[in-house]
C-alpha cells in the first residue's frame, strides 16, 4: 500500500490494491532470480551468435597506428633520429576492442544449435552398434579361436569398442563436427580456423586408426582361416600396396618372413605392410562390416553437438533458463489466491469482481517484462541472420499471438 490508508468508506482504493499486489513475495522473488539468470544466459548465447565465440574483434585503428609507427621508424632509424623514442612512447589504441552494441563482425554463429535434446539417445545408438558389431565379429572369430565362443566374443568386443570409439569421438565429434564451420576470412589464424584445422588433423589420424584396426581384424581372421586349413601364408606377396602406413619395406619383409609372420601375432604387421592382401571371404566381410559401422559411428559423433565448441552449451543454458523462468512465472501466476487472501485480510471483507481484476491486471503488468525474456526480438532476429525487417515481419508471430 502506498500509504497504508483506507478510503473514507473503509474500503481499499485501487492504488492500495495495486501496492499490496506488488509487495515482495517468495513466488515473485523467484521470478526475479530466474530472470536474472535468464538474462545472463541470453547474453552468453548471443555473444556466440554475434562473435562466433570470441569476446573481442580486431581494431582497425590499431592496425593503422602500427603501419604509421613502422613507417616512421623506417625513416628515423637510419638517421639515428631522436624521434625514435617519441615514436616508441606514443600511446597505442587497444589492439582488440570490445564489440559495440548493434555492431556485428559477420563472423558470428549463424545457425540454430543442432545438439540433440537427449544426448543419452546418441550414446545408446553407439552402445547398440558396439553390441551388434561384437556379435557379428564373434561369429568370425569364434570359429578358429582357441578359447572358443567366449574368446571370440571377447576379441570381437575389443575390436568393436576400438573401432566405434575412434570413429565416434575422433572422426565424428572432433573431426567432422569442427570442419562443418565456415572459414573465417577476416582472421586467418582466428579461433574458428584453428578449430577447422584441428578437425582435419583429427579426421586424418582417426581414419588411419580405424583403417588399421579393421585391417588388423581382417588379417587376423585371414590368418585363422589359413591355419585352420593347415596351409602357410603365400610367399612373394608384395608390401608396396597403398596405403603403406610409413613402414619400411625391408622391415616388413623381415617380420613377415620370420617365425612371427606365420602366426596370428603378425596380423597388425600385415595390415600395415600389405593391407589389402586378403584371401578369405570372411576376412573381407569383416573388413566391410567394420568400415560400415565406423562410418555410422562417425556420423552419430558429428550429430552429438553443434560445430562451434561451446555454442550448444550456451544454447542449452538458455533453454534451461527459459524453462525455469517460465515455471517461476506460472508459480507466481498461481499465487493470486494468496494475494486475494492478503488483500481481504486488510480490507476486512471479500473482494469484489472489480477488485479481483485489479489484482490480476497488476500481476500481469508485473510479469510482462519477464515474459519478454522468453521471446526473441525482431532486431535480434535481423542481426542474427542478416535479414531485412520486411522478411522478419513475414515470418514472425506478433505479440498478440496471431500469425
Amino acid at each position: 500500500m502506498s500509504d497504508m490508508e483506507t478510503s473514507p468508506t473503509g474500503a481499499l482504493n485501487e492504488e492500495d490494491i495495486k501496492a499490496l499486489t506488488r509487495r515482495p513475495s517468495d513466488p515473485f522473488n523467484e521470478v526475479v532470480l530466474q530472470a536474472d539468470y535468464t538474462t545472463r544466459a541470453t547474453l552468453s548465447f548471443y555473444r556466440f551468435r554475434q562473435l562466433g565465440g570470441d569476446y573481442r574483434v580486431k581494431n582497425e585503428k590499431y592496425d593503422a597506428y602500427r603501419k604509421r609507427r613502422d613507417a616512421k621508424k623506417k625513416v628515423a632509424e637510419p638517421a639515428n633520429d631522436e624521434r625514435i623514442g617519441e615514436i616508441a612512447s606514443e600511446e597505442a589504441p587497444e589492439r582488440n576492442r570490445k564489440l559495440k552494441l548493434g555492431e556485428s563482425t559477420g563472423r558470428g554463429v549463424h545457425y540454430v544449435s543442432s545438439h540433440p535434446k537427449v544426448p543419452l539417445l546418441q550414446m545408446s545408438i553407439i552402445a547398440l552398434m558396439i553390441l551388434f558389431e561384437s556379435a557379428a565379429n564373434a561369429y568370425f572369430f569364434a570359429k578358429q579361436s582357441e578359447f572358443g565362443l567366449a574368446g571370440g566374443v571377447f576379441q570381437a568386443a575389443a575390436v568393436s569398442l576400438a573401432n566405434v570409439a575412434v570413429s565416434f569421438f575422433i572422426i565424428g565429434y572432433w573431426g567432422l563436427r569442427h570442419i562443418s564451420m565456415p572459414w573465417d576470412r577476416e582472421t586467418l589464424f582466428g579461433r574458428r580456423n584453428l578449430y577447422i584445422l584441428n578437425g582435419l588433423v583429427a579426421i586424418v589420424i582417426g581414419s588411419i586408426l580405424v583403417l588399421l584396426v579393421n585391417l588388423s581384424a581382417a588379417h587376423y581372421r585371414n590368418i585363422l582361416d589359413i591355419q585352420a586349413l593347415g596351409l602357410e601364408l603365400p610367399e612373394g606377396i608384395g608390401t608396396q600396396f597403398f596405403p603403406h602406413f610409413m613402414v619400411s619395406p625391408d622391415v616388413c619383409e623381415a617380420i613377415l618372413t620370420s617365425d612371427l609372420g606365420n602366426t596370428i601375432g603378425s596380423a597388425a604387421t600385415n595390415a600395415m605392410c600389405r593391407p589389402f592382401a586378403l584371401h578369405s571371404l570372411d576376412a573381407m566381410v569383416l573388413l566391410a562390416l567394420g568400415l560400415a559401422i565406423a562410418a555410422i559411428a562417425a556420423f552419430e559423433g558429428r550429430r552429438l553437438d553443434s560445430p562451434f565448441p561451446g555454442f550448444s552449451d550456451a544454447a542449452r543454458q538458455l533453454e534451461s533458463a527459459r524453462v525455469d523462468l517460465e515455471d517461476a512465472l506460472d508459480d507466481f501466476e498461481q499465487s493470486y489466491e494468496d494475494i486475494f487472501e492478503l488483500v481481504e485480510t486488510i480490507k476486512g471483507s471479500a473482494l469484489t469482481p472489480k477488485e479481483k481484476m485489479i489484482v490480476m491486471n497488476t500481476m500481469t503488468e508485473m510479469m510482462q517484462p519477464y515474459v519478454d525474456l522468453l521471446r526473441t526480438s525482431d532486431q535480434i532476429l535481423s542481426d542474427e541472420f542478416g535479414l531485412e525487417k520486411e522478411i522478419i515481419d513475414l515470418l514472425k508471430v506478433d505479440k498478440t499471438g496471431g500469425a
